[in-house]
């Protein structure tokens, strides 16, 4: 176990429906937290100003969960490092004035405050424990603990992944990272779930996510509210300017309880796998959305923020109603695609296998780490989908299927590094100005997963499919 101070990565983790592979050898247990600790000593936690975060520990867990091996998490880690900026030293008199809730407050929001704030949830964690730190700073439902749930929702999600891979493995440092990260993300995001959280307990209304998801595709309001134009800003600019009553009456009924903690939770990743997946155009090449694939990310660790028992039941049933209206909210940011399921009752794997050959392909696969925790997502909710298979809200029902959907996420990345992947960051670096000054390798990850797939316009860069009978090439 690590402590506050230190990374220390088991070799066996505590099984809690989160997908992982057999324990692995001691030695690599030992590189994964060697990485860990070097890029927690020297680079910061953004890449840059502009918000991008530093993925290393996500890519490292990531591999290191799918059984990859030493060689895979040395390549991973330094294919990463020409994209980081150093890390400071902590102002020690901003660390003790955290204490102050007025103090604590005057800084969130502000990435150049990361490593105050992460000496400050260090010490806290090394005072108190990671169980009364993050209740405090979480859960407490005072006004410090209700900003920063706020801001643990926005950053697309990275604040819940990394704050599960900190239970999952149960390291306190890590953990100071996760919280540190939430408090200098913005808080719109949040803003907009509590707005909705509020208007949904006034409502009666309560429905699956599938029929939310066809709601908002078929609801002519909200579909011309969404303009491409919008960018990142699409709830903002969009939807809550032109549409919000509407949209937020169809987010707020999607509702949690104690009793269906877990089939909601099985549900919300069903559903974002089926929806993320097959968001698909039939005259290009297959992508993912790199948006819509956080919800997966994310929901990949739900299951261990459940299986906590520190975490109270309340706060599980509200952070996953959240976390599954964000679900709502990410498809609407990405211009609300419609699912094609006709592309996974044709799709042929270009290398047919199990899923052991899938996560060797996975842990060896060049980039920041998002295909890594895609498979490994989609492979948790082919885990966490069996015993509601016979449900009608379930769309994606065998494991021969997750699979399927597991074979179009790799071979697409793979068909992408091996075709394109120089002629589309070009298309990319030209259409975008600002990721003509990114390291090569983000302007790579900019073009390999498109964002706002509903849209004509985001799929300008990739290039057109080729068919060979049934199979997708």
């Amino acid at each position: 176990m690590g402590t506050h101070r230190e990374i220390k990565i088991p070799t066996k983790v505590t099984v809690t429906g989160t997908f992982n592979v057999e324990a692995l050898p001691a030695e690599t247990a030992a590189k994964a937290s060697e990485i860990l600790q070097s890029n927690h000593d020297n680079y910061h936690i953004y890449i840059h100003d502009l918000g991008l975060h530093n993925h290393i520990l996500h890519h490292i867990l990531a591999i290191y969960a799918l059984g990859g091996t030493n060689a895979q998490l040395d390549k991973a880690y330094k294919l990463a490092l020409d994209s980081q900026r150093p890390t400071r030293r902590p102002d020690i008199q901003r660390v003790l004035d955290f204490q102050d809730p007025e103090r604590f407050k005057q800084c969130l929001g502000q990435g150049e405050y990361y490593d105050d704030y992460f000496a400050f949830f260090q010490n806290e964690i090394g005072e108190n424990g990671v169980p009364n730190t993050v209740n405090k700073y979480l859960f407490s439902g005072d006004e410090t603990a209700e900003d920063m749930l706020r801001r643990f929702f926005s950053g697309f999600l990275h604040s819940p992944i990394h704050l599960g891979y900190a239970i999952e493995f149960d390291q306190p440092l890590i953990m100071a990272e996760a919280l540190a990260l939430t408090a200098v993300h913005d808080c719109f995001f949040g803003e907009v779930l509590t707005d909705i959280e509020a208007a949904a307990r006034k409502s009666d209304g309560n429905d699956s996510l599938i029929n939310l998801q066809r709601e908002i595709y078929s609801n002519s309001k909200l579909r011309d509210a969404m303009k491409y134009e919008h960018s990142v800003f699409q709830i903002r600019d969009g939807l809550l300017a032109h549409a919000k009553d509407e949209f937020i009456k169809v987010v707020g009924s999607w509702k949690v309880t104690p009793e269906d903690l877990q089939e909601k939770t099985a549900e919300s990743l069903n559903s974002t796998v089926y929806w993320t997946s097959l968001a698909q155009r039939p005259e290009k090449q297959i992508r993912v959305d790199f948006f819509l694939m956080h919800s997966i990310t994310a929901g990949s660790l739900w299951p261990v923020i459940n299986s906590t028992p520190w975490i109270s039941t309340e706060s599980k049933c509200r952070l996953l109603e959240w976390k599954g209206r964000a679900d709502l909210i990410l498809y609407c940011q990405t211009g609300a695609p419609c699912p094609r399921p006709e592309e996974l009752a044709s799709y042929q794997p270009h290398i047919p296998s199990g899923w052991g050959e899938v996560f060797r392909r996975a842990c060896e696969y060049e980039d920041d780490g998002h295909l890594v925790k895609l498979i490994r997502g989609v492979a948790t909710t082919a885990q966490v989908s069996k015993q509601y298979a016979h449900k009608a809200d379930f769309m994606i029902k065998s494991d021969e299927e997750f699979l399927k959907i597991a074979h179009m996420v790799i071979d697409s990345a793979e068909q992408f590094n091996q075709e394109s992947v120089e002629q589309e960051r070009e298309m990319i670096c030209a259409e975008y100005k600002h990721a003509s000054w990114m390291s090569t390798e983000i302007q790579r990850v900019t073009a390999r997963w498109p964002r706002h797939v509903g849209f004509e316009q985001a799929w300008f860069h990739v290039p057109s499919r080729k068919t060979n009978g049934s199979a997708h090439l």
